[in-house]
């Protein structure tokens, strides 16, 4: 193979490829099956595809070609995750104040915990500012898992896109400062302001458009639609980096914000396309990056990045206490909330992205700032995950599970209900635009293929109460594959 691939360079792209989406799949199959998050599966097929495996994907990051493929990989995952955000019927005081307080204590603490181990002012504030992101794909599997009150989940989920925005916005300021050009603290403050403030015009100018192109293309097909979306996000940011270099990303973020799919008939499919080529974005991101890093060089990287992980803890419990105080949610939904500190896809398409800057602009450190950060985000997920998971059973807070056999208005109907009443609703069908136009309603649903499925989705939830929808061909469910304590009801409830 390897005389092939030197006689036909494409072929290692080709290849390449091919095994990504091999990833892609895999963390697809574990998080439905066993609630793994994908990036810990994606991060894995990393690790084995590089020097410290079979050394079977080799990039160049110095390379421009190669720059450019992944700094569009991450535009498009920053992208999807920006238009996630949905602030309604978050508690405001709260997440304005886990906005500010979070932020504020990791830049001012983490740099100092960073340059304590010999790092440089660079790479120390640059590991401050990605570290404020964390990690929705992670937070919304580990919710459906913990199953805690919706309003718990929504504004752990919410925080982490707010957050995500921020941290792209304060990375990008910080590493404007540190690539100004020399000249005295009033121009390099100058440079800094018209890089970000580019960023942010252009950006706010492509999202106003972007609304208007929206309702215009509500009148035509989805397809339309698609294409739109992913020129608008594209747009913005290479027109901002045309204008100002470096300020592409802040310009993605700002657009996503003030787009509103909702003015769309199609809404589902639109975001159903959106989130696919995300998963193709980020699983590129996340398998190139890890294929980069050598397990070798992690040693001395080990320590360091156990202190930033330390210190994101106490900055997590210390913020929690501040957002939450006198507020709606119980002690143990505090102390939950207070476990739930996971950095994920942004943390790793930030530092990527970065690592792959830093050596363009004639400065080192790539290397060292894309290795920390992957122990930081694996070192997050692995405390996070299990601690969040053994808060909840022990203060019993997961919600009881209400389990839907087919999706329609009057499902979707009772689904609602059950949601306001503190029950946990998971939505199944056997169409899968069935159970996209579940999701697109923020409810969790999957697609099973028989009734026994939907029994062992049953058993798995602890559901105790079963929807069938006669219309769902689940009519004539066999009650004896199910748990004797389960009832079954239609879909009135």
């Amino acid at each position: 193979m390897t005389d092939m691939v030197a006689r036909y360079p494409a072929l290692s792209v080709e290849l390449g490829a091919v095994f990504v989406l091999i990833a892609a799949f895999a963390s697809r199959i574990l998080l439905n099956r066993l609630g793994i998050p994908s990036i810990v599966t994606l991060l894995g097929f990393g690790l084995i595809a590089g020097p410290s495996g079979i050394d079977f994907v080799r990039l160049d990051l110095t390379n421009p070609g190669t720059r450019a493929l992944l700094q569009l990989a991450v535009v498009i995952v920053l992208f999807e995750a920006t238009l996630r955000l949905d602030l309604r019927g978050v508690p405001k005081t709260t997440i304005a104040l886990l906005a500010v307080a979070g932020p504020a204590l990791t830049l001012a603490i983490v740099p100092r915990v960073v340059q304590a181990y010999h790092f440089s002012h660079l790479l120390a504030s640059m590991i401050a500012a990605i570290c404020i992101v964390t990690g929705p794909t992670v937070i919304g599997p580990l919710m459906a898992r913990v199953r805690p009150r919706s309003s718990v989940a929504h504004l752990l989920e919410s925080e982490g896109l707010v957050l995500d925005a921020l941290g792209v916005i304060i990375a990008a300021v910080v590493f404007a400062t540190y690539t100004s050009r020399p000249g005295t603290p009033l121009e390099a403050s100058w440079q800094v302001t018209q890089r970000i403030g580019t960023g942010i015009v252009l950006g706010a100018a492509w999202g106003v458009l972007g609304r208007y192109v929206l309702t215009w293309t509500a009148r035509w097909s989805s397809d339309i639609s698609k294409v739109g979306v992913l020129l608008l996000g594209l747009g913005a940011y290479a027109t901002s980096e045309w204008v100002s270099h470096e300020s592409g990303l802040v310009a993605v973020v700002l657009c996503g914000f003030l787009l509103d799919f909702r003015v769309l008939p199609h809404e589902r499919l639109v975001r159903a396309f959106k989130e696919d080529l995300s998963m193709l974005a980020l699983s590129t991101v996340f398998v190139l990056l890890a294929s980069q890093i050598r397990v070798e060089q992690l040693g001395p990287l080990v320590i360091p990045a156990m202190a930033i992980v330390g210190a994101l803890v106490g900055i997590r419990v210390v913020t929690v206490a501040l957002a939450t105080f006198r507020s709606a949610f119980t002690l143990p939904e505090r102390l939950l909330t207070m476990s739930v500190f996971p950095r994920g896809i942004v943390a790793v398409s930030l530092a990527t992205y970065y690592a792959t800057q830093i050596p363009a602009w004639g400065l080192r450190g790539g290397d060292r700032l894309a290795g920390i950060l992957f122990l930081v985000v694996v070192f997050t997920i692995a405390i996070s995950t299990p601690s969040a998971i053994a808060v909840a059973l022990r203060l019993r807070l997961q919600m009881p599970t209400v389990v839907i056999a087919g999706i329609t208005p009057a499902t979707l109907e009772s689904a609602r209900r059950y949601k306001r009443s503190g029950h946990t609703p998971v939505l199944i069908d056997l169409d899968e635009q069935a159970v996209a136009l579940a999701r697109s309603h923020d409810f969790e649903a999957v697609t099973a293929i028989d009734r026994l499925q939907v029994a062992r989705i049953v058993r798995e939830r602890g559901a105790k109460i079963l929807i069938v929808d006669s219309t769902a061909r689940w009519d004539d469910f066999d009650r004896r594959s199910l748990p004797d304590l389960v009832t079954v009801l239609g879909p009135e409830g």
